[in-house]
């Protein structure tokens, strides 16, 4: 049965493109010029064209300079690209065949240390303020405001972390006392045994004393006092003077005996594992200064690749009856692990080539030529070799910094490849 109209509303009219505009359609629509319309689309399409054509001009223009930079440093350091020159140490009595092994050496160590400590805290933090957001109105607040300063340091200079680092980790806002040269400083907690040594009859061979006061740097054996051998075994120490006859023939006699009066000073003796508070100019010290630059970019991705997990999967999971733990550690962060590990890599890139905050923390010397002992030594890493030698007038040391900058270029790029390697294959595997 046919419903009776509406007499309210107008009937609907038939619309034909060369009939009469309906009464409903807009004004805008029902005085559109089909001239006007194709010269609007063509203005448009226009338009579109040239963004189109300035991005790629400013991309080619960025390339263009990287290619001229990378050229430029090619041609000035190829004449030092060598096996020489990762072997060998760098030397300024002898600059041709310098090196820089121990500044690799240096700073592969304390982009290990910055990876050690910046990835497990940056990861978890990140998932701590992406899955376990609290729901307390103050709990809340503080969350907004830690959120909101993480991503306002990841925009601090890096200067600004190195003098931070200095502050905290160099000298432990000297808590534990200064860092004084030659002098044991601080709280030494192990790796340590400190000795006086003493020069033995044997030419050239000492003997070690247990040193038991610190603030003595010298001893005279004037008395009788008992030594250590190298299996650590204590002896008596004998002593002898021109009065009481012609020296001992036998060597072994000899390495016991040592002069009436004789002075020694006092050494130290470290193991690789040494430990001291505080870090003092250590490549430990410069790897944590490091960790703290890189931090809060670390947090920001890994927390984008969090939030890139669809919601399904986690409400899935806490369907089934997982907990919130559960369900992160077996769903979220196994589907966020490629983009957590590519912020990653771009944070390691990032720290291998900083040199403002290892120049606060560790210095601009280079004297040291070889690589770190124990966790408190000194070390050269690569960029601050680069600014020592850019800043030396001589030619050869021109050459050796542009060859460096491609040694440093290509260590980036072999990390990267690797990591990126590392990262495919777990993304495979999940």
């Amino acid at each position: 049965m046919n419903q009776p109209s509406n007499p309210e509303i107008p009937p609907a009219t038939a619309f034909h493109p060369n009939g009469p505009k309906p009464a409903t359609i807009p004004a805008a629509l029902a005085s559109d010029d089909e001239v006007q319309t194709a010269s609007n689309t063509r203005k448009r399409k226009r338009l579109s064209r040239w963004f189109y054509v300035l991005c790629v001009a400013i991309a080619s223009i960025s390339v263009v300079v990287l290619v001229v930079l990378l050229v430029s440093i090619g041609i000035q350091g190829h004449s030092k690209i060598s096996p020489d020159l990762v072997n060998n140490a760098h030397s300024e009595l002898e600059p041709e065949q310098s090196g820089m092994r121990p500044a690799v050496i240096g700073s592969l160590l304390v982009c290990g240390i910055c990876a050690l400590a910046a990835l497990p805290l940056g990861i978890g933090t990140a998932i701590f303020l992406e899955e376990f957001k609290p729901t307390h109105w103050w709990l809340r607040k503080l969350h907004g405001f830690i959120q909101l300063n993480i991503a306002n340091l990841a925009g601090v200079p890096s200067i600004v972390f190195g003098l931070l680092g200095l502050t905290v980790f160099v000298y432990m806002f000297n808590l534990f006392g200064q860092i004084q040269v030659n002098k044991p400083s601080g709280l030494e907690l192990f790796g340590v045994q400190h000795y006086y040594q003493v020069l033995s009859l044997e030419p050239g061979q000492t003997i070690l004393i247990p040193q038991t006061d610190m603030e003595q740097k010298t001893i005279t054996i004037d008395r009788p006092i008992q030594g250590m051998d190298a299996d650590g075994n204590l002896f008596d120490i004998a002593r002898w003077d021109r009065k009481s006859g012609p020296k001992p023939t036998d060597r072994s006699e000899r390495l016991r005996t040592v002069k009436e009066g004789a002075v020694g000073g006092s050494y130290s003796q470290r193991e690789w594992y040494y430990f001291r508070l505080p870090f003092g100019r250590s490549f430990l010290a410069a790897g944590l200064t490091l960790s703290l630059v890189i931090l809060p970019v670390i947090i920001i991705s890994a927390q984008e690749a969090l939030r890139s997990v669809s919601p399904s999967l986690r409400e899935a999971a806490l369907g089934l009856g997982a907990t919130k733990w559960q369900a992160t550690r077996d769903v979220c962060l196994p589907a966020a692990l490629p983009g957590i590990m590519t912020g990653a890599i771009l944070a390691i890139g990032r720290s291998i080539g900083e040199a403002a905050p290892v120049l606060v923390v560790l210095g601009a010397a280079v004297a040291k030529n070889g690589g770190p002992e124990n966790l408190m030594d000194s070390a050269v890493t690569m960029p601050v070799l680069i600014y020592n030698w850019a800043g030396r007038p001589q030619d050869v040391y021109q050459q050796l910094a542009a060859a460096a900058i491609i040694v440093l270029l290509i260590v980036l790029l072999v990390l990267n490849s690797v990591a990126i390697y590392v990262r495919q294959k777990v993304q495979s595997a999940s």
